[in-house]
Parts: structure tokens; sequence; C-alpha cells
């Protein structure tokens, strides 16, 4: 079969490798489409600590059923995959924590994963899929994942203003479920024009670069600030601004991954009594939440803005690394 395969820093090659043999309890998928996440950024970047070449990366897909050793997936099924990867024994595991073990390791990552021809799962982490559900669409379940889990983990109630920073596939999808859970105003910043115009089509109340965020926040929001602030943007800046758009007594969650410690305003912490949580990938029941939610909701697939060839995996991740406009990057073998 044909993979695009990680061979080291900035360097990915289209090989032709074997194609995966099966173990009892596993199943055989022929992939219809891998997304490409931020994590497979840090590995062609060679900065992920586990990740290791060479390696076949890509952790969000969807395809076929065309080979299974397990007796409840059949053969045609349409799926996605849950790819994290848990010990099971450590105390994380054992008390219903297992998406933060102490282990966690994921396929893609740790294990070959989806930018190739076929991918052998463990049975276990198949997610069957409804017929009328796109494939390319619902290969929006991992990430939507992390969002509707970021919302579910935060102290967010029916009704809340939310501030999200950032506009990219995580930032613009924790900004749909938030609004998917009954927030009363959603708004989001951004510095991309392409993003910014995207999440306005949306319905988002934008608040662009030119603009100055804490006056605006504080103007839309009655001079009260966010219920709760998402930072989903990683970087230093918007950091430092997640104090400055919280409400008094409000909470920070962290979503976005930093590459580096960034600073933030402690003082203001303590001051303002404000929380701040981090929240990483999700539980079995986000990833059902986010099932429904494209379901129900197909136009979420808007976030999808380029669709590419096996071959041109390595283009993808440079597209985005760049800074022309991209959303969510779909590999399709």
């Amino acid at each position: 079969m044909k993979a695009a395969v990680y061979l080291g820093k900035e360097e990915i090659g289209l090989k032709e490798v074997e194609r995966p043999s099966l173990n009892p309890d596993e199943v055989l998928i022929r992939i219809h489409s891998a997304g490409i996440c931020g994590s497979d950024l840090g590995i062609y970047s060679g900065k992920h600590p586990r990740a290791k070449a060479p390696l076949i990366m890509g952790h969000e897909f969807t395809g076929e059923v065309v080979e299974s050793l397990a007796a409840d997936i059949e053969v045609g099924d349409r799926v996605t995959v849950n790819p994290l990867i848990s010990c099971g024994v450590c105390q994380p595991c054992q008390t219903g924590n297992a998406h933060v073990c102490r282990k966690l390791g994921l396929v893609g990552i740790d294990i070959d994963g989806g930018f190739a021809e076929y991918v052998k799962v463990d049975s276990s982490k198949i997610l069957k899929l409804p017929k009328d559900l796109p494939l390319d669409i619902a290969c929006l379940v991992e990430p939507l994942a992390v969002c509707v889990h970021a919302v579910r983990k935060s102290t967010f109630k029916v009704g809340d203003n939310v501030v999200v920073l950032g506009g990219g596939p995580i930032g613009l999808l924790t900004a749909i479920a938030a609004r998917y859970a009954g927030a009363s105003q959603v708004l989001l910043t951004e510095v991309n024009e392409g993003r910014c115009e995207l999440a306005k089509s949306f319905g988002f109340t934008v608040i662009e670069a030119a603009q100055n965020p804490e006056t605006e926040v504080l103007k839309l929001t009655g001079d009260v600030g966010a219920d709760v602030v998402f930072e989903a943007a990683g970087v230093p800046a918007t950091a430092a601004l997640t104090t400055k758009l919280v409400k008094i007594s409000g909470q920070i969650v962290i979503v976005g991954v930093f590459k580096e410690p960034p600073k933030i305003d402690l003082q203001a912490v303590n001051f303002r009594e404000l929380s701040i949580i981090g929240v990483r990938v999700y539980t079995p029941k986000d990833y059902q939440v986010a099932l429904d939610m494209l379901i129900k909701d197909p136009e979420i697939g808007r976030v999808i803005s380029h669709r590419l060839p096996l071959e041109k995996t390595q283009e993808g991740i440079e597209l985005m690394r760049g800074t022309d406009f991209s959303m969510k990057i779909l590999i399709q073998p």
C-alpha cells in the first residue's frame, strides 16, 4: 500500500509499505479522509517528544472496514476511530480518567496512523458512522470532540457569555460547541482575515486584530467580561489576554497547546479570584456528542478548507504552517 511516511525533521516521503496484517480483535480500514492536526505539525518539525521516524502520522480519520477479526464489526462498516491508547492500570485509568493516562499514546503518533491507504486499529476504538453522514465531514469528529470536552469540562452554563481566543479549526469548533451548549453570546478573536470571514459566516461576532479586544469584549458584555474564556490559539499574545477578558470570578480554559511556557498575570488571578483549568483530548461521551452534532448540523463541515491527495501530504502540512488561509486540511488517499 502507499503511505505518506514521516522520515525525519521536515521530510515526508510517499512510500510503498506492507499492508498491515491483523491480530485478533483488530480491523483493517481503507482510509477515505484523514485530517492534519496541530500535533502533526509538531512531529513534522521534529519537536514531538514521543513520535519517532519512520512513522505514518494521522489520528483523525474515517474509512470503510475491509477486513475484521472482531465479532461486532463487519466488512463494509463506515467508521471513525478514537485514537487514544491508555494503559488501563495507572491511577487516572483506574478512576475513570483514561484520557489523561500517565502513559497516554495515540494512533498516528505512537503507532502508525491514517496518512495511508489502509490502517489497522483495535476494534474497541471503532465508532460506527451513519450512512448519510459524508466520510469527509465525519473526519471532524475527533477535533470537535476536543472542543466538546473543553466546554463540558468548564463551568460554562446556559446563557453565559463566552470568548474564544483563536479562530483556527479548534477555536472555531470550540465556538460552535459553546453555542450548541447554549451560550447567549460567543465572541471570537482572530488575526487571519480569511479565518475572520469564515467565523462571521457561521454567525459569530469576530474581534479582529486591528480592534482592541479588551475594549470590545467589555463593551459587548455590559462592562462585565466573559463568563468563560477559551484560549485556543496557543500563543503568548492570547495567553496574556485571558485575564483581561474574563469577568471577576470567571474561568479561563486552556485548550491550545503552547510550545513554550507563556506569561499570565497571576496577580490578576489572585485579585479577581479567577480559575484556570487545562483540558486534554476527550472522553468517549465527548466523542459521541461530537458525532451527534455533526449528524444534526453537517454545515459544520465548512470548517474543512482543503482536500488533498496522499502524495500532497507534505504540501498540506506546509500550508498549515504558512500564512495563507487554511482551516482543516484533509488527506484523501
